[in-house]
């Protein structure tokens, strides 16, 4: 295990064993998806069923983990983060990029920020709440461009992510073949593909074509998207697995 997974699984372990020493809810900073994916795993050795992870809005990709003692309810309003919003001029080309930047550029690390979802003119993002005052006090400008703090946002619910399904049948749930399908490469291309370490699961890169994939997954391909892949048992009448493909647009 590299040291950062062991970081975030002493990380949990530690919220775990907090939450049931102090009898209250233990908040993480917020994670990545790959971050996710470990420490799932590592609540699932420990054992532990309550807990909640939420960004601020549903789909969110970047979300903070709270493990509270039994018979509490979590509760999403009482998460430690904010959402803040920002006016620019209307056309300015800004990117997630330059607003990443320009809230890196103070001194506030990656764990400290949520997620960030630019509209027409308005970006909304998240940062812990104990940065609300240091930072709306500190961006003037995103790149080139004047900004302001405002009070409403971009609409989340808009923000949630879109896919595209495709319902298919393959002979296998081999990572192989569900790659070829997702980017309509040939079997031999896909193998090579995921040996060239273009190809991660659940955000965890994997080398291994005979791998199988599950119902739920997500798989992600290097210069062709990410899918989520659905499979809920059926076959078809030729004894092929009937699956659904969603890829994000």
């Amino acid at each position: 295990m590299i040291d950062e997974e062991k970081r975030l699984c002493a990380m949990t372990a530690d919220l775990v064993r907090l939450s049931e020493r102090r009898y209250e809810p233990c908040y993480s900073d917020f994670l990545s998806e790959s971050e996710q994916t470990i420490v799932l795993s590592e609540l699932k050795a420990q054992g532990c069923e309550t807990y909640l992870m939420w960004g601020g809005y549903e789909n969110a990709q970047r979300v903070m983990l709270c493990v509270y003692p039994m018979y509490c309810q979590p509760d999403e309003r009482d998460f430690p983060f904010t959402a803040l919003n920002l006016r620019f001029r209307t056309g300015a080309k800004l990117t997630h990029r330059d607003f990443l930047g320009s809230l890196m550029a103070l001194g506030l690390k990656r764990a400290a920020i949520g997620d960030i979802v630019i509209g027409e003119g308005l970006c909304t993002f998240f940062v812990k709440t104990e940065l609300q005052s240091y930072v709306t006090g500190q961006i003037e400008k995103v790149g080139r461009e004047g900004v302001s703090f405002v009070d409403s946002g971009v609409d989340l619910s808009l923000s949630a992510q879109r896919f595209s399904d495709k319902a298919c049948t393959v002979t296998s749930l081999r990572t192989d073949i569900i790659v070829g399908e997702c980017a309509a490469l040939s079997r031999s291309k896909a193998q090579q593909t995921i040996k060239n370490g273009a190809v991660s699961v659940n955000a965890r890169l994997v080398y291994d074509p005979d791998a199988k994939i599950n119902d739920g997954d997500k798989v992600s391909i290097r210069g062709s998207g990410k899918f989520i892949v659905h499979f809920d048992g059926s076959m078809s009448k030729k004894g092929k697995y009937k699956i659904i493909i969603s890829k994000y647009l």
